[in-house]
């Protein structure tokens, strides 16, 4: 099985406009005409019971995107596919910790050698998780088991966490796309 993850750094101008979602759009319709020849604007789209969204005549492709900060990501794969980065930034780690981790997890995440890290990497799991299954914040974050599926940490820069997660291993590659968007948007 295989995966392509297309992402792209939103420009300076383009920061805190809030064009992430899309930005989401234009990676997704860079992807489908990349792999398979497919023009985003002519295939019709459905979501789940949750509100995952899905290609009602192309039910063998799915995909997945997210946006934080700079970064907009969208995974595309021939299976179920979650993903998720996060732009790291000052919280109470403890009380998030609280909602989103089983107890026994929030000492050992606040007394490792980098909490922020070890934070950022169970959010980024946790999220790509929910987005694989389908079942989105309706999810007990705390509940997860995370020995169903297979995931992979992905390295961006400092000061960001990205995680993807499918029910098998796959092979994944990276595909950076630089966006222009028109100038009336900037």
């Amino acid at each position: 099985m295989s995966g392509v993850i297309y992402f792209t750094r939103i420009g300076e101008n383009y920061q805190r406009k809030n064009l992430d979602h899309m930005i989401g759009e234009k990676l997704l319709e860079t992807a489908l005409r990349d792999r398979y020849g497919l023009e985003l604007s002519a295939e019709p789209r459905a979501k789940g019971s949750h509100g995952k969204p899905f290609l009602t005549r192309q039910p063998e492709i799915h995909y997945n995107i997210s946006h934080s900060g700079k970064y907009v990501v969208c995974f595309l794969a021939d299976q179920e596919v979650g993903i998720d980065v996060q732009e790291h930034k000052k919280v109470n780690y403890e009380r998030m910790l609280e909602r989103m981790v089983p107890q026994d997890m929030i000492r050992e995440i606040l007394d490792s050698d980098d909490p922020e890290q070890a934070f950022y990497t169970q959010w980024v799991l946790r999220e790509a998780y929910v987005k694989w299954t389908g079942e989105g914040m309706s999810k007990d974050f705390r509940t997860i088991d995370m020995t169903q599926g297979c995931y992979m940490l992905l390295d961006l820069e400092p000061g960001y966490s990205c995680a993807c997660w499918s029910a098998g291993e796959m092979e994944l590659c990276m595909q950076n796309v630089e966006m222009e968007l028109p100038d009336v948007l900037s």
